[in-house]
């Protein structure tokens, strides 16, 4: 059982990556290897369906990314 230490580490770490993605998504994704064509760029909801639809995310990743960002108090 993960402690609250962990948790909130985890949280951070999250909250990290949220923001830098937020300061410029396309950049973090080219970081992590994660291609999302250009045209995609200002379409959020274009670049998940096309991250799932090419197989670099599934489902359940996303499933779990959207349940952290709300307990994080993100609207989505």
């Amino acid at each position: 059982m993960a402690n609250q230490l962990y948790n909130e580490q985890m949280q951070q770490g999250f909250m990290n990556q949220f923001n830098s993605f937020m300061q410029n998504p396309m950049q973090f994704l080219m970081q992590k290897k994660i291609n999302v064509p250009q045209q995609l760029a200002g379409d959020p909801h274009g670049a998940v369906q096309h991250l799932l639809n090419s197989g670099q995310m599934t489902q359940e990743q996303l499933n779990s990314l959207t349940q952290m960002a709300q307990k994080m108090g993100v609207k989505l």
